[in-house]
C-alpha cells in the first residue's frame, strides 16, 4: 500500500505543476478530483494522511486539510467513524472489489518491482501474471465441476 501511494502522490505532484490554480490546495482538489471521475480511485478507496501528503508532495499540511475538507463537502469524500477519508459511492454502492483494487494494485506494483530488481523485464512479469491468473481460473472451474 506504501508503494501505491508514494507512487499515486508522485502523479499528483507532476499534475499540479500542469494546473492553473491560486493555491496549491485548488490544484490538489483538481488532480483528486479528476482521479475518482477518472475512476482511478474507487469508491471505498482510503485515502493517506494529509501529512503524508503533505510530505510527499513538499507543500503544507494545511494545504492538504483545506483539499481534503472541500471535497468532503462536495461529496467525492466519505469520513469513516475512525476518521479516515475515503472515496464516496458516488450514488453506487460501494462493494468488496472497489475497496480492495488500491491494495491489489500496490501488491501488483511490489510484484513488478520485485520481479525487475532480480532482472525480469515488465513483459516477463506480466507475463507471469498472466499464468497466475489463467491457473486461478482453472482452479475455479474445476471447484464448479465438482
Amino acid at each position: 500500500m506504501e508503494e501505491y501511494w508514494a507512487t499515486r502522490t508522485g502523479r499528483w505532484r507532476r499534475a499540479m505543476k500542469d494546473r492553473a490554480g491560486p493555491s496549491l490546495a485548488e490544484r490538489l482538489q483538481q488532480v483528486i478530483r479528476q482521479d475518482v471521475e477518472a475512476g482511478q480511485l474507487p469508491a471505498g478507496a482510503l485515502l493517506p494522511t494529509s501529512e503524508r501528503v503533505a510530505a510527499e508532495l513538499a507543500i503544507e499540511p494545511a494545504d492538504v486539510q483545506t483539499a481534503y475538507a472541500n471535497l468532503l463537502a462536495d461529496g467525492l469524500l466519505d469520513e469513516r467513524v475512525d476518521g479516515v477519508l475515503c472515496i464516496a459511492s458516488q450514488g453506487r454502492e460501494a462493494t468488496v472489489g472497489d475497496a480492495t483494487q488500491i491494495r491489489f494494485e500496490a501488491a501488483l506494483l511490489k510484484a513488478v518491482r520485485e520481479a525487475a530488481a532480480r532482472g525480469l523485464s515488465s513483459a516477463e512479469a506480466t507475463g507471469m501474471f498472466k499464468a497466475a491468473v489463467v491457473r486461478i481460473e482453472e482452479m475455479e472451474q474445476k471447484k464448479r465441476e465438482e
